[in-house]
C-alpha cells in the first residue's frame, strides 16, 4: 500500500469513528441501563444489522447500541 491510500484508509476511518461518537452523543443521555427500559426492547431497536445480539442499531439516532443500554428518547414497542 502507498501513503495516499493508507492516508485514504485513516480518513475513511476516523469519518466513521467521528459518526458514531456524534450519534452517541446526540442520544440523549445515552447510558447502561438500571431498569426495565433497553435498548434492546425500545422501538427504535433493529438487531437485523448485526449478529450479536446484545448489539443492535438504533434507527432513530443512527448508531450501533448495546441491548443493556438507554437513553431518555427510549419507548417501547407495541
Amino acid at each position: 500500500m502507498n501513503s495516499s491510500t493508507i492516508n485514504e484508509l485513516n480518513h475513511s476511518f476516523m469519518e466513521q469513528a467521528w459518526l458514531l461518537l456524534k450519534a452517541k452523543k446526540d442520544a440523549p443521555n445515552y447510558r447502561k441501563a438500571t431498569g426495565p427500559k433497553k435498548c434492546g426492547n425500545c422501538k427504535a431497536w433493529d438487531s437485523s444489522k448485526t449478529d450479536d445480539p446484545m448489539t443492535g442499531y438504533c434507527e432513530w439516532y443512527d448508531f450501533m447500541c448495546r441491548a443493556d443500554h438507554t437513553c431518555d428518547a427510549w419507548v417501547g414497542k407495541k
